[in-house]
């Protein structure tokens, strides 16, 4: 008997998308960039950033959707992009769930937090899965790069606030290597074209 393992998982990603994969990874940059600055201009100058940040968080949430989905289409399938797939989807449900209830004033900040970093943290784990499944294609080595990068960043954050709070060496380190590799990714698929 043969074990496969998650980076193998049967098939090589070549992560191509159609039109529609690439507007929505271009969104997902865009997403990332904007809600960075909010979050930046909240802790200088206070709402309505803050609720601007996390609605435009819930916007890039949905907007990985697609993209994931799209991913596992691929021929022949992979086991590590199906299973990407499905944490991403339920780290969105999770991130508008309680983002939503934070914007309603119906928890707190502090007792959203690590609801929210846990759905960033499942989102964190569908990158990696895309970039472990990337990896052994040549063409998509710099995006998987970003995509591992970018997930690592947050599942870091998530496990710096879990055990170090907000002044977390971890969480800060995570933010930033989340928010570059992040962005680079998605700003990557969006640029990308189908193979002929």
């Amino acid at each position: 008997m043969t074990t496969v393992s998650l980076a193998d998982a049967s098939s090589c990603c070549g992560l191509d998308l159609d039109v529609a994969g690439r507007r929505a990874s271009g969104a997902a940059a865009g997403l990332t960039i904007g809600a960075a600055i909010a979050l930046g201009v909240f802790f200088a100058a206070g709402e309505p950033w803050g609720t601007i940040n996390d609605s435009l968080s819930i916007a890039l949430a949905w907007a990985t959707v697609p993209i994931a989905v799209q991913l596992t289409r691929r021929e022949p399938p992979s086991r590590a992009l199906s299973l990407g797939a499905a944490c991403d989807v339920v780290g969105v449900a999770v991130i508008t769930v309680f983002t939503t209830l934070l914007i309603s004033r119906r928890m707190t900040f502090e007792e959203s937090l690590m609801p929210i970093m846990s759905g960033q943290s499942l989102i964190g784990t569908w990158l990696i899965l895309v970039g472990l499944s990337a990896w052994p294609d040549r063409r998509s080595r710099r995006a998987a790069a970003s995509a591992l990068l970018g997930g690592a960043g947050l599942v870091a954050t998530n496990a710096g606030l879990a055990t170090g709070g907000m002044g977390s060496p971890v969480a800060l380190a995570g933010f930033v290597a989340g928010l570059i590799g992040t962005t680079a990714f998605y700003a990557q698929l969006a640029r990308r074209r189908s193979r002929p």
